[in-house]
C-alpha cells in the first residue's frame, strides 16, 4: 500500500471505480404507476365480493334470530333475501362510482392533452 486513497488497491479495473458509477444489479423494486392503478382496482373489486358475502350473511343471521326467537321458518327467507337485496344494491353504487371516477380521470386526461401545444410555440405559432 503506498498511502494515496485515489491509487487502487489491486490489479483490478473496478477496484477504483466509484460504486455509483457500477450498474445496476437488478430493475427497481417499485412498482409503476399502472400496475399501482391496477392493483388498487383487484383490491377494490375482491372488498366488494367480501362485503357482499358478509351482508348475506348477516341477513341470514338475522333471520335465523328471528325464526328463533317467533318459532317459525319463514324469516330466514326474508333475511336472506333482504341480505341479497341490500349487498346487490352496495355493489351496484360502489361499482357506479369507481366507472364515474375512471371516466372522469379519461376526461381529465384528454382534457390535459389537449390543452398543451403541439408544436411548443403559443397561439400565433410563435416561441
Amino acid at each position: 500500500m503506498s498511502g494515496d486513497p485515489e491509487a487502487p488497491s489491486s490489479g483490478s479495473t473496478g477496484a477504483g471505480q466509484p460504486r455509483q458509477d457500477l450498474p445496476a444489479a437488478s430493475p427497481p423494486a417499485l412498482p409503476s404507476a399502472e400496475e399501482r392503478r391496477e392493483r388498487s382496482a383487484a383490491v377494490k373489486f375482491a372488498g366488494v365480493g367480501l362485503q357482499f358475502a358478509l351482508t348475506l350473511l348477516v341477513g341470514l343471521g338475522l333471520g335465523h334470530w328471528a325464526d328463533k326467537k317467533f318459532g317459525t321458518s319463514v324469516f330466514v327467507y326474508f333475511g336472506v333475501f333482504l341480505g341479497a337485496g341490500a349487498a346487490f344494491y352496495s355493489m351496484y353504487r360502489q361499482l357506479m362510482a369507481n366507472l364515474e371516477r375512471d371516466e372522469q380521470a379519461k376526461r381529465a386526461r384528454r382534457g390535459s392533452a389537449s390543452e398543451s401545444p403541439r408544436d411548443g410555440g403559443g397561439p400565433d405559432g410563435s416561441r
